[in-house]
């Protein structure tokens, strides 16, 4: 703990960074990036035991070039003030919002997604102009391995410093005087981190998670609902914060739709057993986790979409037809590859089911109708909102991202992340020229008219 706090205070000692310096910083890790793919990839796949090499090019290495990508685009008018009106009695003064760095920024990051979780909110605050402390998930240490030597061979020490360590090195992370802290994991954690960073009053950013459900509106084609259903639920193996965690459908349509659902994933996952794109859980604590969700389901509820694997850490992909809501499983974020389908009659039942639980970090409804659109869109409270798809909100680089509730606080992404990391400062400009002193004592009978008339 002393060695961090000396080195919080080694960093609080330097400036914060020129625009050319953020500029140049974000321009260098690109270029590292591209140049270190597989061994970005090679790392997280060792770290899954198997981690589909496609599913790491899209979600680990496009999204994080793309966040910096999108940083750089847009930096030079993000850091430029922005001039307003003043109070029209205060003519012929000036206000601004003039862009601040806050200091020292850390980033705490998990497993689920070990690199772009610490490159998307590290771009926003690099962007921002802040030095950075970075503790990557000590679960997955040889990547946290390769981010800490990246990051210190591209920025150098003293601008990123990474700290890798295991929970106890987390829990005195979160409790360092930092500028402000961006934690994503699970909501639980997310409490113990809030109540650490309480005590020095740091702003925290929490993206956490919860049970995004899917609604899937009377009418709409259930082929085309499954398809995006399968890529988003079992992407990663279910082991993503905004994967879909259960579906309401009507009882009448639930039968057409566990039959699409079964295509769908045989399609996208032939020979499952010899697929390469399909990824293990991450370690055996988790492998048991999921084993112990399914412990007291009657097993004729338990559909498997394929035959059960042999192999180790790689877990049979099923649904769930209406689980008792009581369970754990339908008390619990799944974070996995299990599927609960819920009976439910109408949207009216829709809506208070979702509206009696926590707040999601997002929520999927395919629907071509306006009117149902629009009532889910209005009368429900979610994270974000994902209309006829699912995942691909997040790679939205200019759309925020962050949760409500139980699903966190905060966001970040494109021009929110560089806002959630820079003090918004206003700035009072007053003119030589002023009729100020008529609001100042000693007040006389004209000045009393004036104010009253004011």
């Amino acid at each position: 703990m002393m060695h961090l706090n000396q080195t919080l205070e080694h960093m609080k000692s330097l400036p914060p960074l020129t625009l050319a310096e953020r500029k140049a910083g974000l321009k260098r890790l690109a270029q590292d990036i591209k140049t270190n793919q597989q061994a970005i990839a090679d790392a997280i796949n060792a770290d899954f035991s198997h981690r589909s090499q496609h599913e790491t090019r899209l979600a680990e290495i496009m999204l994080s070039l793309d966040e910096i990508h999108h940083n750089l685009k847009h930096l030079r008018r993000w850091t430029q003030p922005v001039v307003q009106h003043s109070n029209w009695k205060f003519y012929p003064s000036k206000c601004a919002i003039v862009p601040q760095p806050l200091g020292v920024v850390g980033i705490m990051a998990p497993w689920n997604y070990p690199f772009n979780l610490v490159m998307a909110p590290l771009a926003a605050a690099i962007a921002a102009g802040n030095r950075v402390m970075v503790k990557p998930s000590e679960i997955t240490t040889q990547t946290a391995e390769l981010i800490k030597d990246m990051l210190h061979r591209v920025f150098g020490a003293d601008v990123v410093h990474v700290v890798t360590g295991d929970v106890e090195v987390a829990a005195a992370f979160s409790q360092l005087p930092l500028d402000h802290i961006l934690f994503t994991g699970s909501t639980q954690v997310g409490k113990i981190i809030m109540r650490n960073a309480a005590e020095h009053l740091t702003p925290v950013t929490l993206e956490l998670g919860g049970k995004s459900p899917v609604v899937i509106d009377a009418g709409y084609d259930l082929n085309r609902a499954a398809r995006s259903i399968v890529s988003g639920k079992w992407f990663n193996a279910g082991q993503t914060c905004i994967a879909p965690d259960y579906i309401l459908i009507d009882p009448k349509r639930k039968t057409a739709l566990l039959a699409a659902i079964k295509t769908q994933f045989e399609q996208a996952y032939p020979d499952w057993n010899n697929n390469p794109d399909y990824t293990h859980i991450v370690n055996d604590q988790h492998h048991n986790r999921l084993a112990s969700l399914l412990q007291d389901i009657p097993s004729e509820q338990v559909i498997h979409l394929t035959a059960d694997s042999e192999q180790d850490r790689r877990f049979t992909p099923c649904l769930v037809n209406d689980p008792d809501l009581d369970s754990p499983l339908m008390q619990n974020e799944i974070f996995g590859p299990i599927m609960p389908i819920i009976s439910s009659p109408n949207l009216e039942a829709d809506l208070a089911f979702i509206n009696q639980r926590a707040r999601p970090l997002t929520l999927y409804l395919f629907s071509n109708r306006s009117s149902t659109i629009e009532r889910i869109k209005t009368q429900t409270t979610s994270g974000s909102l994902a209309i006829n798809d699912t995942l691909v909100q997040f790679a939205q680089e200019g759309l925020a991202f962050g949760g409500v509730g139980a699903s966190g606080m905060g966001s970040y992404h494109g021009h929110e992340g560089f806002k959630a990391m820079s003090h918004m400062k206003p700035v009072y400009y007053q003119s030589r020229l002023n009729f100020n002193g008529l609001a100042r004592a000693p007040f006389t009978r004209l000045k009393d008219k004036i104010i009253n008339w004011l």
